[in-house]
């Protein structure tokens, strides 16, 4: 997982996010990194609101990350950058549906879907078990 963003607070909660359901992320800050952890990555998070240093824009960074196809790619803004989602949303339509854009509330509510946590539990038995629990299949036991 590569994220991309200015927003240390956001950016922590895609990453927690991310280590909850068993991927390294990884923050890229300009093209070249993105290069660099692209190959081993399957998803992007791209902050279209985000602040660069080399003179580079979020936009080129989007364009950059097209040049990837395996990757999926979420962008995402405020609310109120309504032009930047537009266009963000306009640019991955062309590149394929597997792509979304996010406002960060819609984002935020919707990380446990997009990166879903791995399971904690031990798979279920394959043995038949009653109400109680009990694996004799002499059925359920009323409460004293």
């Amino acid at each position: 997982m590569i994220l991309f963003t200015s927003d240390l607070l956001f950016g922590s909660k895609i990453l927690g996010a991310a280590k909850y359901a068993g991927l390294r992320g990884q923050g890229v800050r300009n093209r070249a990194s993105l290069a660099q952890h692209a190959p081993g990555a399957t998803c992007y998070f791209l902050d279209l609101e985000a602040e660069l240093g080399d003179g580079e824009s979020p936009e080129e960074l989007l364009d950059a990350v097209l040049g990837h196809p395996h990757l999926r790619v979420y962008a995402f803004a405020g609310h109120l950058q309504a032009d930047r989602l537009r266009a963000a949303k306009s640019k991955l339509a062309s590149a394929g549906s597997q792509h979304e854009v996010h406002s960060r509330g819609s984002l935020h509510s919707r990380l446990a879907e997009i990166l879903p946590p791995v399971a904690t539990h031990p798979a279920p038995s394959s043995h038949p078990t009653t109400e109680t629990g009990s694996e004799t299949g002499s059925g359920p036991q009323e409460a004293l």
